[in-house]
């Protein structure tokens, strides 16, 4: 998953973004940020505007495909976290807090208040559901697209090795290396990225426990998935197997989790490959669209 990210960022950065958008860079904390903007000057009050957080590694212009179409229903924002695409590195590490602290003076900046409807991809699904964590009351919604999943634990982390043949022995010793594992940066990817990967890793090492201890808050929440299994050269004869068993847990707890608040929702596509915004725009674009309607509709009368 974290190499299909990479691969697609590297391509994005050699051709133009596709959406007509406002591309700027403004400074937080003495750090440019690249942003693009759409509707922002014409948002009504108390209109949500969506934001848009990438995966790991990922620029701004993965968002390409569906960035126009949504600005069409609300304001949008998408942006490069420091080091990715042309904004450039810090030396702070990546962390949830710190992501959601510098997307909230990056929106403050912009005389954004709340609410916010947060659309993340991949890793960045975890950091939106990380800023539920800590703002809840300024959000309208979350879309979270084929997250990196934070509802996997240890216990739970060996169900679809055993269903692909894999004896008790090997499944302990590969749950104990989530468990005890050191992580390996790849050396030639930009530090950035290697600490991006860091963050991830940690997170899955403490089995996403931060996030699992507190429960999604009363907004409406949709996880839009993917099901098509994309194989790498030498993928092991296993790996389909693999990734479909992985997919069928997956999708039995995030129907739970979803199942958790009134306005849970779970979208599924069987063509869509791990960039479900790219493969399949208009089910991005729909569960966003759905989100804002549930917003506007579970507004106390009388509010804006």
């Amino acid at each position: 998953m974290i190499l299909k990210t990479l691969l697609l960022a590297f391509l994005l950065g050699l051709f133009p973004f596709l959406s007509n958008g406002q591309t700027r860079f403004i400074t937080i904390d003495g750090t440019k940020i690249q942003i693009q903007t759409k509707g922002i000057e014409s948002r009504k009050p108390g209109q949500p505007v969506v934001v848009f957080e990438s995966g790991l590694g990922t620029p701004l212009g993965n968002w390409d495909t569906i960035f126009d179409e949504v600005a069409r229903q609300a304001p949008v924002v998408a942006y490069d976290r420091p080091g990715i695409g042309d904004s450039p590195s810090i030396e702070e590490m990546p962390t949830l807090q710190n992501v959601t602290n510098r997307l909230r003076k990056m929106l403050q900046s912009l005389k954004l208040p709340p609410p916010y409807l947060l659309v993340g991809h991949s890793l960045g699904g975890v950091y939106v559901r990380g800023f539920a964590l800590y703002y809840p009351q300024e959000l309208a919604g979350l879309i979270i697209i084929d997250p990196a999943d934070f509802t996997e634990t240890c216990a739970n982390l060996g169900l679809p090795w055993r269903e692909v043949g894999f004896s008790q022995g090997k499944v302990d010793t590969l749950v104990m290396e989530r468990k005890t594992g050191k992580f390996k940066p790849n050396a030639a990817a930009p530090i950035a990225i290697q600490r991006e990967g860091e963050v991830l890793f940690d997170l899955r090492q403490a089995e996403f426990a931060q996030l699992r201890s507190t429960p999604l808050p009363d907004i409406p929440v949709a996880i839009v998935t993917s099901g098509r299994y994309d194989p790498f050269p030498g993928a092991a004869a296993y790996d389909e197997g693999l990734f479909k068993a992985k997919m069928k847990h997956r999708i039995e707890r995030w129907t739970n989790l979803m199942n958790t608040i009134p306005k849970g929702r779970l979208f599924y596509s069987a063509s869509a490959g791990h960039f479900v915004h790219r493969d399949d725009p208009m089910l991005a674009v729909a569960s966003i669209q759905i989100a804002l309607r549930d917003y506007a509709q579970g507004r106390p009368a009388g509010k804006p």
